[in-house]
């Protein structure tokens, strides 16, 4: 193999280089397994999308006698000492992966960073992270790669800095011990605490009221990086088109928003990435009789702490009714979170992300 590294802001016909780097993952993955997002990887390497304003990025592209092998991105945020390498996909050949990411690091050394982390989908907000097992299954919203990258990364001299799990978790019954649980939600009513579901009328109203409290909780994340509140709407008001209502809790004390637990229907790959006009049917049929929920984001205010334990008793409840099991979410390891429902877990997914110094 003659390999080639084409950098975007020096590629002879910029126009080709996006179709090919655009067109690469479609050669990977087939239709049902790929969860790519054109529309927004346009708007990166285009420099419109949303968040644009608060990196820069640098594409690279790997050919073989004018053949995509192998892509990635490296973001750079002014003030931070790591750079980032996301939209990473290649053939399965390592030297494919070294000499991109051979690349990005010589760039990221030329920008004066300290380390390497990823991958990273140019922030934090629009995905991060290698899955390592379980490549079977896929529910919305999980990152999504092929089984050699990380390992091809490991070669490449990252280790692993931070590591994920989500548990798969069957429908709960009436005979599944919840004494603790309701105990922890009987103890928020007294105390005045109310749980609501969403309601469509007050979507965007609880959607900015969940931001502002989002962003106070998650600063301390790895690769966590502040948004403006209209950013979030532009990435996160088209959930009003997928959600179960019922199943988005927010919980008030004193007309004050404590804390809020979101659950999405598992579309699995269907709302991924691009979505055609042929899937809307089988998108609404979930929507309509959802078997199985992804519980993504879970907040509660430091002032209020324990009112998740009710939230868990709630979203319990509302399972059992339905029938529907669920997946806790990309669980970062050490969060308390993870102990809710362990007793229904049948399986586990894990995650990492990776980082090299410079």
């Amino acid at each position: 193999m003659s390999l080639t590294i084409l950098e975007r802001s020096s590629a002879p016909d910029r126009a080709a280089f996006d179709k090919a780097f655009l067109a690469l993952p479609k050669t990977l993955y087939d239709r049902e397994h790929r969860t790519q997002d054109t529309k927004a990887e346009r708007a990166i390497l285009n420099g419109t999308h949303p968040l644009s304003g608060e990196f820069t990025v640098r594409a690279f592209l790997a050919t073989d006698e004018d053949t995509p092998k192998g892509r990635c991105v490296l973001t750079c945020y002014d003030d931070d000492p790591a750079a980032y390498v996301g939209f990473f996909e290649c053939v399965e050949d390592l030297s494919v992966c070294r000499a991109l990411l051979e690349a990005a690091e010589a760039q990221a050394r030329a920008e004066g960073k300290e380390k390497l982390v990823g991958p990273l989908n140019a922030s934090f907000w629009i995905g991060y992270r290698f899955k390592v097992e379980n490549f079977g299954e896929h529910f919305t919203a999980e990152p999504d790669n092929l089984p050699y990258y990380p390992g091809f990364w490991e070669a490449c001299g990252f280790t692993v800095s931070e590591r994920y799990y989500s548990n798969y978790l069957r429908s709960p019954t009436a005979d599944d011990p919840s004494e603790k649980w309701e105990r922890r939600l009987q103890r928020a009513l007294d105390r005045g605490y109310e749980i609501r579901p969403l309601t469509r009328a007050g979507f965007d109203g609880a959607l900015r009221e969940i931001y502002r409290m989002l962003i106070r909780l998650y600063s301390g994340f790895p690769a966590f990086k502040f948004i403006s509140e209209e950013q979030f709407l532009a990435l996160y008001g088209s959930l009003k088109y997928v959600i179960d209502y019922d199943c988005v809790l927010l919980g008030y004390k004193d007309d004050e928003l404590a804390g809020f637990f979101v659950c999405l229907p598992n579309y699995g790959r269907l709302v991924d990435g691009d979505i055609s006009l042929r899937d809307l049917p089988a998108i609404l049929k979930i929507r309509r009789d959802c078997k199985e929920y992804v519980i993504l984001y879970i907040g509660v205010d430091r002032r209020h702490l324990g009112l998740g334990g009710a939230f868990a008793q709630t979203i319990r409840e509302i399972g059992q009714k339905k029938g529907a099991g669920s997946i806790a979410a990309l669980i970062h390891e050490g969060n308390t979170s993870g102990v809710f429902f362990r007793e229904l877990t049948t399986h586990t997914a894990r995650y990492v992300l990776l980082e090299k110094p410079l």
